[in-house]
């Protein structure tokens, strides 16, 4: 075998080599990722949450009751006065407080549709929930320990 074609082998061999080791980097990496869970938080606007992620949703259900409140308050008693008043108050409404009010309303209608009775609640892939508990990480730890059958620490 002359010289040329010995180093066309290793070659071919290492750049083998090479690619199943970054294609072995990429399946970790999307394994690691489809593991994450996807994580729907459900509180009220008194309840500081700790350490979200990209994978989490915070759903802050008491801003619907809020935003009523601030439509409301000071009304004339005149009820024609009222519902001009609070159209007005609804057109006047910023895109931040649109948003809230959009995230209330999804998480009232989760919230519904996984059964949660009260908050915080933290839901794991729409399959489990935490209750009780504003720090994530914390609510992970036992979403871990459930899944591997271990007892409550």
């Amino acid at each position: 075998m002359n010289v040329a074609k010995a180093k066309y082998i290793i070659s071919l061999l290492l750049t083998g080599a090479l690619c199943a080791s970054v294609q072995a980097s990429e399946i970790a990496i999307e394994t690691a990722i489809e593991k994450a869970p996807t994580i729907e938080v459900f509180s009220d606007s008194s309840l500081q949450i700790v350490s979200g992620n990209d994978h989490t949703t915070v759903y802050v259900i008491d801003r619907i009751n809020r935003f009523q409140q601030v439509l409301s308050k000071d009304l004339p008693t005149d009820p024609e006065a009222a519902k001009k008043t609070v159209l007005q108050r609804f057109q006047r409404m910023d895109r931040q407080l649109s948003g809230g009010l959009e995230n209330a309303a999804n998480g009232l209608l989760k919230a519904t549709q996984y059964g949660i009775d009260r908050y915080p609640a933290i839901v794991f892939d729409g399959r489990a929930v935490v209750y009780g508990i504003t720090d994530i990480q914390t609510a992970i730890q036992r979403y871990r320990q459930w899944q591997a059958g271990e007892p409550r620490s």
